[in-house]
């Protein structure tokens, strides 16, 4: 399912007891518990209107877009853990470094073309990780690769794939 931009409005009053020579700072700093309680307590009961954000629709803000913020490899596996914000949690696994894949966002949709490499320096593997954005071209019928290469830090780990994501499982249930 798409994602869309709302605005949603409310409209809070309450009533309070104050001195006659208040302030409109004395009057707020007042209010300010009874409208966090309402907030809190009777939020539906306040809603004005939700509407379309038509100014700023999503994809507006580039923190909107969809990004990998963490890798994980296991080299003995050949497997590594894709982690990122508007994608599914993903495992791949690969038979040779440098080798291309596509990462779908939440819809299905392709949205990266991924890659993971290793380089030799001065005798240490060196892990990479790049992806780059797939725009969608309506004339061409077809996916094509955008100018936004981005890389993330690759986490290389010798624990096995499932007990990463076990481990990962478990902390999110803790909190």
């Amino acid at each position: 399912m798409s994602k869309v931009a709302k605005l949603v409005y409310y409209s809070f009053a309450t009533r309070v007891v104050v001195d006659e020579s208040s302030t409109e700072d004395d009057i707020i700093r007042e209010s300010k518990r009874k409208i966090l309680e309402k907030a809190q307590t009777e939020l539906g009961e306040n809603l004005e209107e939700i509407i379309d954000d038509e100014e700023c629709p999503i994809g507006t803000f580039e923190t909107d877009l969809p990004s990998i913020d963490r890798v994980i490899l296991n080299t003995s596996e050949k497997q590594y853990v894709v982690i990122g914000k508007g994608i599914p949690t993903q495992v791949r696994k690969f038979d040779s470094y440098s080798d291309w894949d596509s990462v779908q966002d939440l819809n299905g949709e392709p949205v990266f073309d991924i890659q993971i490499d290793s380089d030799e320096d001065m005798g240490k593997t060196i892990y990479q990780f790049q992806y780059v954005n797939l725009i969608w071209r309506e004339d061409q019928d077809n996916w094509e690769i955008g100018l936004d290469y981005q890389s993330v830090d690759v986490e290389v780990v010798t624990e096995s794939i499932t007990q990463i994501l076990a481990k990962m499982l478990q902390e999110n249930l803790v909190k």
